[in-house]
């Protein structure tokens, strides 16, 4: 039997297509609007207002055939991402409806200003976690990292802050973009409440202006991993938290986690796991959290 997916706006040819798929999922070919032999799939809302797939271009859709499943089982809150993940299936797009889709035209690419390259492709274990393993992967304790992205102001494009990398925009605007590192303390439905790890430019707590006592040493590694030392003239005092890493993850010697500056991360951004804070020190975290939260 074969089946088809919902009805996509092309731009660059001003059409609706779909794609049809046979009874094992896979590809066949596309369908145009006004085509003798015009699929019949539903047309999405797409089609109520152009101006969705042209004007917002920033807001990707997944398109997924009703013959494929749209989930993966998941296996455990330590499995791999692939289990508690899912990705969308532009790679049997057309280039131009990737960038309709996607939202991956050219001015929308991350600048290194290093290497030459205009661009840079994001791991592909990044993925969301499908909705109903969300109470198990954003769970107390978990690590993660995921694309951050914020308004740069008045940057200059071409150049890196840190691990940051600046793009142009929506409406000519400057942004800037970075690999960011968080702990779960707190799921609160729609998103969670979770605070970051950062290395300050490899600088730990040294850092001037930072408020030492909201930092303290988080590090990877088995049972019985001696903590990294402290860098010279860092005044942390707290005990060191270990990470129980998922893979060949791991955090850089000089990461600290800041308690005082807990940040909302919605449960649709692509997540890339690195562990899970060790079980002996889950009431560091906590304590550490609450403390700094009451000061």
């Amino acid at each position: 039997m074969i089946q088809y997916s919902a009805w996509v706006w092309s731009q660059e040819h001003e059409q609706f297509y779909c794609c049809s798929y046979d009874a094992q999922g896979q590809f066949l070919q596309y369908h145009w609007s006004g085509a003798a032999a015009a699929a019949p799939a539903e047309v999405t809302a797409v089609e109520a207002s152009s101006s969705t797939a042209t004007a917002a271009p920033d807001k990707p859709r997944t398109i997924l055939p009703a013959g494929l499943p749209s989930q993966i089982p998941y296996d455990g809150s330590r499995s791999p991402p692939g289990h508690y993940t899912s990705r969308s299936l532009r790679s049997v797009l057309p280039q131009d409806v990737r960038e309709t889709v996607g939202g991956d035209k050219p001015r929308r690419h991350i600048q290194t200003g290093i290497d030459g390259r205009n661009h840079e492709e994001l791991d592909p274990r990044y993925a969301r976690v499908i909705p109903e393993h969300i109470p198990y992967f954003f769970v107390r304790g978990r690590v993660f990292k995921m694309l951050w992205i914020e308004p740069a102001g008045q940057a200059s494009l071409g150049q890196t802050r840190g691990s940051t990398h600046f793009s142009v925009v929506t409406y000519n605007q400057t942004a800037y973009a970075e690999i960011r590192r968080f702990i779960v303390v707190n799921n609160k439905g729609t998103f969670s409440q979770c605070i970051p790890i950062q290395t300050y430019r490899k600088q730990g707590a040294t850092k001037p202006g930072l408020l030492v006592e909201d930092h303290g040493v988080v590090y990877t590694g088995a049972e019985y991993t001696t903590p990294p030392s402290l860098l010279y003239g860092e005044g942390i005092t707290k005990q060191p938290i270990r990470v129980e890493p998922k893979g060949n993850e791991w955090l850089h010697r000089e990461s600290r986690i800041n308690f005082g500056k807990p940040y909302a991360v919605e449960h649709n951004v692509k997540v890339l796991e690195i562990g899970n804070v060790a079980s002996e020190h889950m009431h560091l975290l906590e304590t550490y959290f609450e403390a700094a939260m009451r000061t």
